[in-house]
């Protein structure tokens, strides 16, 4: 019993070590953080995009967490400046969070896009952003981007540059960190005012398409509770037509047969002196094909 019990933990252990391992293999090169607050909707839009380093085998697996009631919108790669989407795994619930796993091909920029409620208190609105360090990042940076008629503005860490949009529609901040090593986590809070509730960018649509699943009113996509009719319907067009076909056949073929029956008729039937013997009535005299009055009396020979 206690071998069995040394044997179950041994097994227990290897898998965590080996997890943890795998995951220790992987290594961003970058990881940039983006805050928009009440940028196309009340909320905050966080964009996590991030490049595994050089050193890391691909391909990588990549887990990145975001809270639970966060609201998946966008899991995409860049290529050559366009977002496409790109494969991933998840989400999967953990407690009070939320994992998405890439399946990272390139080293190139990877993302996860959420929307995340405000904390608000009147006109006074705060949000807690925490990276937990599950990778060791070379250049880590964070960007707030928040409404330019925004007061009390309160960030902490203190944001090292913070100051209006060539636009003038944002105040942006951006504090940035080197050398972030593997469980070395960074926390970042915000508190602000606002006497309005106007967005920044309402009109402003997502570069990649949302990253949820399929549904029935997906435009394109047919419903697999119609499948079943469709596909019945095409098998009975398909019988249709195949019946069709074989009448036409049968027809086409009958009046093929009728027309060969009916040469054969006419040409089996011998004409009159054809491959018959003709003798002459009066003097018995057999006739020569052809011949229309015997040779002999001179009488004319009767058709038989």
């Amino acid at each position: 019993m206690h071998r069995r019990l040394v044997f179950f933990w041994m097994i227990v252990i290897l898998a965590v070590s080996g997890g943890a391992n795998a995951q220790g293999n992987v290594k961003l090169e970058s990881l940039s953080i983006e805050l928009w607050a009440e940028y196309d909707q009340p909320s905050m839009l966080v964009i996590n995009e991030f490049i595994v380093s050089q050193g890391t085998p691909l391909p990588a697996k990549v887990t990145l967490r975001f809270p639970r009631d966060g609201n998946l919108i966008a899991v995409a790669f860049n290529a050559n400046g366009q977002l496409i989407n790109a494969p991933f795994e998840g989400p999967a619930q953990q407690g009070d969070w939320q994992t998405v796993t890439l399946n990272v091909e390139s080293y190139i920029p990877y993302r996860i896009e959420y929307y995340q409620a405000l904390e608000r208190d009147g006109n006074k609105r705060s949000f807690d952003f925490k990276w937990f360090g599950d990778y060791s990042v070379n250049s880590f940076s964070l960007t707030l981007i928040i409404p330019a008629d925004s007061t009390e503005v309160n960030p902490l860490p203190i944001l090292p540059q913070f100051e209006p949009s060539p636009d003038g529609r944002h105040l942006i901040g951006t504090d940035i960190k080197e050398g972030l090593k593997m469980r070395n986590s960074y926390q970042f809070e915000i508190e602000y005012e606002r006497i309005t509730d106007t967005l920044a960018a309402p009109n402003a649509a997502s570069q990649v398409q949302p990253s949820e699943p399929l549904g029935e009113d997906t435009p394109g996509r047919t419903s697999v509770d119609q499948l079943p009719w469709i596909i019945g319907g095409v098998g009975l067009a398909m019988i249709g037509f195949a019946m069709i076909f074989y009448w036409r056949s049968l027809r086409a073929g009958g009046s093929t047969s009728s027309h060969i029956r009916r040469r054969r008729g006419k040409t089996s039937e011998p004409t009159p002196g054809e491959n018959q013997d003709v003798y002459c009535h009066q003097c018995g005299t057999r006739a020569v094909s052809g011949d229309r009055f015997c040779r002999t009396c001179g009488s004319k020979l009767r058709a038989e």
